[in-house]
């Protein structure tokens, strides 16, 4: 920020507007009163005027050519289109979570009835805490033949 430009001094967008027919009634008639009293609003006032005056003077030129239809065909995408995703019906949406929900079930009904049905699992332990336990030592089997042969 300048440190010439006094704190009272309207912003020079302010200025720009009023020159521009923008800016109506009281702010209007306040802007151009400061401006007439402050030198450098003033000044500036004048500047954007002149630039106004000298624009309006320039030749209004168009190119002549419509120049979007020699340049349309590179403004277009390059790339293909992705293909839209196939929208799965509802009925199969939920059928990776009912799956499984449907193995959870199975396999606590599964847990549930060697529970109940009192066969026992034999975990086998470390030798130092086999002095603790019901089984002698050499007495375990761990494969299902064992059972069998009334081991």
């Amino acid at each position: 920020m300048r440190r010439d430009i006094p704190h009272d001094c309207p912003r020079i967008e302010a200025l720009s507007s009023l020159v521009d027919d923008e800016i109506w009634g009281s702010a209007r008639d306040e802007i151009q009163a400061h401006a007439a009293a402050c030198p450098l609003c003033g000044a500036t006032l004048q500047a954007f005027r002149d630039l106004r005056r000298g624009l309006q003077a320039l030749p209004d030129t168009g190119p002549g050519v419509d120049i979007a239809t020699s340049i349309g065909d590179r403004l277009s995408p390059r790339t293909k289109a992705r293909p839209t995703r196939r929208r799965i019906p509802w009925r199969w949406e939920f059928a990776p979570t009912g799956l499984a929900a449907a193995g959870v079930l199975a396999l606590g009904a599964y847990l549930g009835m060697l529970l109940a049905s009192g066969t026992t699992v034999q975990v086998a332990r470390s030798p130092a805490a086999t002095v603790f336990g019901t089984v002698p030592a050499g007495g375990l089997c761990l494969t299902a033949g064992c059972y069998e042969r009334g081991r």
